[in-house]
């Protein structure tokens, strides 16, 4: 059996604080709070429209995460917005907050869409895209 037609639900991410990651997530990316699992050290972050689309949890105290050598588990993950000018808008405040910019903004080549991309608090790589184009090579069927 194979899955079909899936769409990104959610995704957890392996904090080391959960206050700085919740306040990056909020403050850069617009989610807002839905959920706490204060036993599990877990905070539940959405658009409004799932429940959460971005579940932090804590790392367990000394634990090490995986930051600056090697490869990370996570090559990056993409939120699509509804146009370039807040991809073009999001890059000042990026470089004010000096948070580091890994590319962008810039129109990539492959996809013909307007991107910029950055690092969270835990050195996750983060995707703000416009999808213009989102369905322009879509097969399926309509």
């Amino acid at each position: 059996m194979q899955v079909r037609d899936g769409v990104l639900g959610h995704i957890v991410l392996n904090v080391q604080s959960l206050k700085k990651s919740e306040a990056f997530y909020r403050s850069i990316l617009g989610l807002k709070i839905s959920a706490w699992n204060r036993r599990a050290k877990m905070t539940f972050l959405s658009y409004g429209r799932e429940h959460h689309d971005v579940a932090l949890m804590e790392l367990p105290r000394g634990a090490k995460h995986v930051m600056g050598k090697g490869m990370r588990k996570v090559h990056h993950f993409c939120f699509y917005v509804g146009s370039n000018d807040v991809i073009d808008k999001l890059y000042p405040v990026l470089k004010r907050r000096k948070i580091p910019i890994v590319s962008g903004p810039e129109t990539l080549v492959v996809a013909g869409n307007r991107s910029i991309s950055f690092l969270d608090p835990d050195g996750n790589r983060v995707e703000i895209a416009c999808n213009a184009n989102k369905f322009k090579f879509d097969n399926r069927k309509k």
